[in-house]
């Protein structure tokens, strides 16, 4: 599967077009679950979640 590809230029040769395109329109199992919410953060912006990651990484070392 070519997902890992899409930043990066490639080529499909002309004989295989129509492999390429089968491939990547199969359905393909969801690796998320339904109810996945993305928590995005800036942690310029989230001194608490910034001050929260800073004490743990201090844990491990």
């Amino acid at each position: 599967m070519a997902t890992s590809s899409f930043g990066k230029q490639f080529t499909v040769q002309r004989e295989k077009a129509t492999d390429f395109v089968e491939e990547m329109v199969k359905a393909v199992t969801p690796t998320l679950r339904g109810d996945f919410q993305s928590r995005l953060a800036n942690l310029s912006q989230d001194k608490d979640l910034k001050t929260a990651i800073g004490k743990a990484l201090s844990k491990n070392e």
